[in-house]
């Protein structure tokens, strides 16, 4: 790897076995959900927000292609930094123009018979972080999926993709055929 914006597109970081099984499990079902998450939106990237959605077209297509594509791409492991970086800005942009305006909990719970009603505390703690019962009103749910995606966007970028993907493929190929610099 010559150039440092390489890096984005392949992560040649080595890692153990235990630890490569281990992201390839977590790439697999992250990136599949995330995959899946995204798709829905793909059918309409343009307008899948809504007509009367604050957000232009062309930043639509850009959060939903990161969520489609992000996710294929962390579940083979193939520029997974680039992949990584774009579901995290989109999740973090889900949770400031969506969660919070609309007064979303970090948790919703939905448990019976736990809470006096819904949208009340849970166990005492502050309604910002938990609130029993399903959606409020006009609410989107809750911020934890989205928090989630995030967090494993954070480990990918710091970890790499582990021995078991295409990054590391793809980087063991480029070290065959570049000829070893001797000083």
């Amino acid at each position: 790897m010559s150039h440092p914006l390489l890096r984005l597109l392949v992560d040649p970081r080595p890692a153990t076995p235990s630890l490569s099984i281990g992201l390839l499990v977590l790439r697999i079902l992250s990136g599949g959900l995330m995959a899946l998450h995204g798709a829905g939106k793909m059918v309409t990237p343009f307008t899948w927000m809504g007509a009367e959605a604050p957000v232009p077209g062309f930043l639509q297509f850009l959060g939903a292609a990161a969520e489609f594509f992000g996710g294929l791409a962390w579940m083979v492991g193939l520029a997974t930094p680039l992949a990584s970086l774009g579901v995290a800005g989109t999740m973090l942009v889900g949770i400031l123009i969506a969660h919070i305006p609309m007064d979303d909990p970090f948790i919703r719970l939905s448990v019976m018979g736990l809470t006096t009603g819904p949208g009340e505390p849970f166990a005492g703690l502050p309604t910002w972080l938990v609130r029993a019962g399903g959606r409020s009103a006009g609410g989107s749910g809750s911020s934890e999926l989205a928090t989630l995606y995030t967090a494993v966007s954070v480990l990918l970028l710091s970890a790499g993709p582990g021995r078991f993907s295409l990054d590391t493929l793809l980087s063991q190929a480029r070290e065959k055929k570049t000829p070893a610099v001797t000083g």
